[in-house]
């Protein structure tokens, strides 16, 4: 179960990224153990019309998800009071992307945490950006994006190669030589989206200067734009919350610690929206 427990991680890389390690992951035991044991979880349960279900791997050590997309999807929920089921499968991705999280409505699938954002403010009748100016419409998406396509890079590759004390791979019970393994798939895939092409050190430094910006801004400000959470701080948190809870060995919490109003924001958040979370998590994984 740990081997197939680990492609959830490779599953949340793109499926471009994902091929450049494909002669490691498609190989003859990983293909098989993948189809046995996907044949065992192929079943979807029955909702009633109009569910929310999102779709999204095992709760994590530390954090709710080991993917920040799913925390944020979930927060955002949280936030606004909108009722939601998630659903945790091992196997089970969206058919177009082949990725998750994703959300299942009636049916249909939307994957991609930000489309499933906008397909639901339509369905449901509610606006994203309540209450927000122009101007902090585009200074939310400046820093979601930078977030979301640049400092994820920097997290995903500390936490996943650079970590040499490996817990990560250890919290799913993979043996040395399986994490050897996927480590090295996964550096050739980063290699090839271009993170990988640099120095740890160099890596740590994009991470810092872009918590760095997101301090300067957020200062001493309870949320981005003030009083109130907004679609931009859940996405935001969900990758903070990696950093500081779920970097494991890697680099990422000791960069974070370095801002101060960061950490508070990540414990206000969490405290805000997640009263649950010591229960929601797992603590340990077989």
């Amino acid at each position: 179960m740990a081997l197939a427990k680990v492609t959830d991680v490779i599953a949340d890389l793109p499926v471009g990224v994902r091929a450049v390690g494909g002669t490691v992951l498609t190989g003859a035991v990983l293909a098989a153990v993948w189809r046995v044991l996907k044949g065992r979880h192929s079943k979807s349960k029955v909702y009633p019309p109009n569910t929310i279900v999102i779709h999204q791997m095992v709760r994590g050590p530390h954090v709710p998800s080991l993917t920040p997309f799913a925390i944020k999807l979930e927060t955002y929920f949280r936030m606004e009071g909108i009722p939601y089921e998630v659903e945790h499968s091992l196997f089970r991705r969206a058919k177009k992307t082949q990725k998750i999280p994703f959300l299942e409505y009636n049916g249909e699938e939307i994957p991609d945490s930000e489309f499933i954002l906008e397909f639901l403010s339509k369905e449901k009748n509610f606006d994203l950006n309540k209450g927000l100016t122009p101007e902090q419409i585009g200074i939310g998406r400046a820093f979601q994006k930078m977030a979301e396509e640049n400092t994820y890079w920097c997290f995903v590759i500390d936490r996943w190669v650079f970590d040499e004390t490996c817990e990560g791979w250890k919290s799913f019970g993979m043996s040395s030589l399986m994490t050897a393994i996927f480590k090295r798939s996964i550096r050739k895939a980063l290699y090839t989206h271009g993170i990988g092409r640099y120095s740890p050190d160099e890596i740590r430094h994009i991470m810092s200067e872009d918590l760095k910006s997101l301090s300067y801004y957020l200062g001493s400000k309870k949320f981005l734009f003030g009083e109130k959470a907004c679609k931009f701080d859940c996405a935001i948190f969900g990758i903070l919350a990696e950093i500081r809870w779920a970097s494991f060995g890697g680099f990422g919490k000791s960069v974070i610690k370095e801002y101060p109003n960061l950490c508070e924001y990540c414990d206000r958040m969490k405290e805000t929206f997640w009263p649950d979370w010591d229960t929601v998590i797992q603590k340990k994984q077989s």
